[in-house]
């Protein structure tokens, strides 16, 4: 019985970009056709676009940084480098009428891949029509990933403050670690 070859750096990259590529879809597809924003405002599913961290994702990020209105002052560019070398990691855009950046999300799986972390996750400080949707839009793409992948969990890392963790918690099925500073939900 001849062993089998590990598949390349390459091949697992490419592999999970299919993954993160397919999962946006669905995603996508999954969304309600008109979703209500915080104001009650409609916003039509066809308004909304889905993607990875691209070149113009990166530059609406940066521009982030010159606004003085964050909650927090993540660097995304460094948190995208260091990122990068994980060929498993999540990764989301979203945006508005595919010219406004509304919000961000990065992780990865843990390090025994049964659960998937969402490290990073930001709305346009400056709102956007999309305030409100961000964190289910995000949530609702890590659940598609993190079952692509095989996770049983859903984990939102570090929540910045208690209005934040509140946030997360208001969403359906979410709990607290209070050990490992988490909101999670099994899958």
């Amino acid at each position: 019985m001849a062993g089998q070859l590990k598949p390349s750096y390459k091949e697992v990259k490419e592999k999970f970009e299919k993954v993160r590529e397919i999962s946006r879809e669905v995603t996508y597809e999954q969304l309600a056709p008109v979703l209500k924003n915080r104001l009650g405002q409609a916003i039509l599913r066809g308004n909304i676009g889905i993607d990875g961290f691209t070149f113009e994702a990166q530059r609406k990020l940066k521009s982030w940084e010159r606004s003085g209105l964050r909650r927090v002052a993540w660097d995304w560019e460094a948190v995208s480098k260091s990122y990068r070398t994980h060929p498993k990691r999540f990764e989301l855009s979203i945006w508005f009428k595919g010219l406004e950046l509304g919000g961000a999300s990065i992780g990865r799986p843990t390090w025994s891949g049964g659960k998937l972390r969402l490290d990073y996750i930001e709305s346009h400080p400056m709102g956007t029509p999309l305030d409100g949707l961000v964190t289910d839009i995000s949530v609702a793409a890590g659940m598609v990933y993190a079952n692509a992948i095989g996770a049983t969990q859903l984990r939102i890392m570090n929540p910045v403050n208690t209005a934040v963790k509140d946030h997360y918690l208001s969403k359906p099925g979410f709990a607290f670690n209070e050990r490992g500073n988490f909101c999670y939900r099994d899958l």
